[in-house]
């Protein structure tokens, strides 16, 4: 048997290197589950969906979510930014989500004020087939405001014979721009739990 000779300081460098690498896991799972501490999760028995939100930009309000700051500034009532979800049955063999979405396109170009702005296949959640559709249009009731035009991000998907659509609602302007990342995060955590 072979003994080796370790001095001092490489006893105390490893001790060091060891108490370092224990401080620094505990501080990132600490870090870990204060930023999962304002994470709330969304669960809607009667649609059947459930997704992640944070408490200190949404606020639930019955089956809608309306961004932490937002107000009731003009009549008729129009608090923005909101996310909601519908759900409708779709009981036809022949139905595809595609042609769906690109008919809603198709009937805003018809009508007056709105103005299509993408259509295109995603995913929503655990990779989950969707499309999404974002559209703006004009709002009499926002003249007062720097913008009157209100942008719908809407993401349309299916499970069994039901169609899901999910609706982001602000106004194009910073509202918009501030609350796009947080609506993204969601529709990454997105679950159809029925």
């Amino acid at each position: 048997m072979k003994f080796q000779y370790i001095s001092s300081n490489k006893v105390l460098m490893m001790s060091i290197m060891i108490i370092t690498m224990i401080l620094i896991t505990s501080n990132t799972i600490l870090s870990y589950s204060q930023s999962n501490a304002d994470s709330l999760t969304f669960e809607d028995p009667l649609s059947g969906v459930q997704f992640q939100y944070t408490a200190d930009e949404w606020i639930q309000e019955g089956s809608s979510l309306f961004g932490a700051e937002s107000e009731c500034s003009w009549l008729p009532c129009m608090k923005l930014p909101e996310i909601s979800v519908s759900v409708y049955p779709i009981a036809m063999e022949d139905f595809s989500l595609e042609n769906y979405t690109q008919e809603q396109s198709f009937y805003h170009n018809l009508s007056e004020g709105y103005k299509p702005i993408a259509l295109n296949e995603t995913t929503i959640g655990e990779e989950k087939k969707a499309f999404q559709y974002v559209y703006s249009i004009k709002s009499p009731f926002l003249m007062e405001e720097a913008s009157n035009e209100i942008i719908n991000h809407e993401i349309y998907s299916t499970e069994g014979v039901n169609l899901y659509k999910i609706s982001f609602t602000a106004i194009l302007d910073e509202q918009f721009d501030k609350y796009l990342n947080s609506f993204k995060k969601i529709i990454d955590t997105f679950k159809i739990t029925r």
